[in-house]
Order: C-alpha cells, then sequence, then structure tokens
C-alpha cells in the first residue's frame, strides 16, 4: 500500500495552489481524508479523481461546438471607409 501524500504534494502533482487543494478536499469535490488534524490524500483514489476529470474535460469541447451551433451570430454592420486613413489599394 502507497503511503497518503500532502497537500503539497498534490498541489505539486496537480500545477495548482495548495490553497485551491485544501478548498478543493474542504468542499468534498478532492477526495481526502483529515487524519491527526492534517489533510491525507490516496494516491489511488487521486488518480482516480484525475482520470474522471479527464473524461469531462474531454466532453467539454464537444458542448462547446453544440453552443455554438445554436448561438445566435449578431450581423455584421457595414463599415464605412475612414477617410482619414490612406487608402493602401485603389
Amino acid at each position: 500500500m502507497e503511503s497518503m501524500i500532502t497537500a503539497r504534494q498534490v498541489a505539486e502533482l496537480l500545477g495548482v495552489h495548495e490553497n485551491w487543494v485544501y478548498d478543493q478536499a474542504a468542499s468534498g469535490e478532492l477526495p481526502s481524508y483529515k487524519i491527526g488534524g492534517t489533510r491525507r490524500f490516496d494516491p489511488d483514489e487521486l488518480r482516480g479523481w484525475i482520470a474522471e476529470h479527464r473524461e469531462a474535460e474531454r466532453k467539454q469541447p464537444e458542448r462547446r461546438e453544440d453552443n455554438a451551433k445554436t448561438k445566435r451570430s449578431r450581423p455584421k454592420t457595414a463599415r464605412r471607409p475612414d477617410d482619414s486613413q490612406p487608402r493602401l489599394f485603389d
């Protein structure tokens, strides 16, 4: 069995601030255990959490595309050429 890891180690692994790790753990979003007044994380559970969030991230761009298709685009307004700007081409 692997040893439990600290919030600092989780932060380094995920590339986030340690405070974010504590916030996520306290809210129950990130699986953790409070042992002797400190937060500890099971490496296997953390790997599972990472895998779940990778899956969600892979599905998310598809949703964005769907949303982009349903959004109404604003009509483009015709712009008058600014007479103060020099014309490069006739």
